[in-house]
């Protein structure tokens, strides 16, 4: 590699890096990154698809998700759909550009949600989800109440927390409320995990059902318990944040296989495609998504609030629901 495109950090500082970034930001390789970190990517020529989005391709230093109309570069991908900054993650793709940092004996990050960058109220997530998603307010007071939601203080977004097998939050999912929308995974989530609401009186459970988004997962939940009046039992909920094969992997090795995978995903092609891909894995699964004129869960118990009278609430004060487990 010739001289003048190698670069030293002298400090990890937002000052130093901008202007060096900048200038060296065309080499900065993402298929080469992700390959190293193990998602999964396919090579074709001189591009690569990821294997769990047919409309997600990368080139040596840029991605286009077409059925998105979203495109960007290297560290675009990386702060808007892996939860990283600006700095860490020029420094994460610093050596796939010939961008030498100093030399630091790597650790292991661990998440972390500091009880301080939280709000104590969650008034206005509570008002989005009751007014803009039309999810009941006895739900989203009682998940706000048992830790599966908090409320960014710095920005305000939803925090939907992920819980691992020893309900210990490892992760968690980000949507934004304000006009700017944005959604994302929070830094230093741990691989293999989503939002899930558990659903058991004995920490026994037979199905695992799986969502694109936290809110398709909750909007289920207002629709199966308020409008079909049907319990949730023995059953675990998890958001994918998309549509990950890994999730509904590692969930399976969690639970030892003995879970039926539940498709609660949207109405479109992506959703299409991501069944052909759970076949082609044999993957035994039961289809479970919205009625055909809905693209996701969201969308269908909006437009069921907004053309039907009030129901009554069966959640209230989460004493008629399911045991939920969420203990940090």
């Amino acid at each position: 590699m010739c001289c003048k495109n190698r670069y030293i950090f002298p400090t990890v500082n937002k000052r130093y890096i901008i202007p060096i970034f900048c200038e060296n930001s065309v080499n900065l390789a993402i298929a080469e990154y992700l390959i190293s970190v193990g998602i999964p990517l396919t090579r074709n020529g001189n591009r690569y698809r990821h294997k769990e989005h047919d409309s997600l391709v990368f080139t040596h230093n840029a991605y286009y998700w077409n059925s998105r109309g979203e495109h960007g570069n290297a560290i675009d991908y990386l702060t808007r759909h892996m939860g990283f900054d600006f700095i860490s993650a020029v420094l994460a793709l610093a050596p796939s550009g010939g961008v030498e940092t100093p030399q630091t004996k790597p650790t292991a990050k661990v998440f972390t949600l500091d009880k301080q960058s939280v709000c104590h109220n969650c008034d206005k997530v509570k008002n989005y989800l009751n007014e803009k998603r039309y999810i009941c307010k006895s739900l989203v007071d009682y998940l706000v109440q048992v830790n599966l939601i908090f409320q960014e203080k710095k920005t305000n977004n939803i925090i939907f927390p992920f819980f691992n097998e020893h309900n210990r939050i490892v992760g968690a999912e980000l949507h934004g409320i304000t006009q700017k929308k944005f959604k994302g995974i929070k830094r230093n989530s741990k691989y293999g995990y989503g939002f899930n609401v558990r659903f058991s009186n004995d920490d026994t459970y037979d199905y695992a059902l799986f969502f694109e988004s936290a809110i398709d997962l909750i909007s289920f939940i207002d629709y199966k318990l308020n409008h079909k009046k049907q319990s949730l039992k023995r059953c675990v909920l998890i958001s994918m944040a998309g549509l990950k094969m890994h999730i509904i992997q590692h969930t399976e090795k969690a639970f030892s296989g003995k879970l039926q995978v539940v498709l609660c995903i949207d109405n479109d092609n992506a959703g299409r495609n991501f069944k052909d891909k759970l076949t082609q894995e044999n993957i035994d699964y039961i289809d479970r998504q919205p009625n055909e004129q809905y693209k996701d869960w969201s969308e269908q118990l909006e437009a069921l609030k907004k053309h039907s009278k009030p129901i009554q609430r069966l959640m209230k004060h989460g004493k008629k629901c399911a045991k939920v487990q969420s203990k940090t």
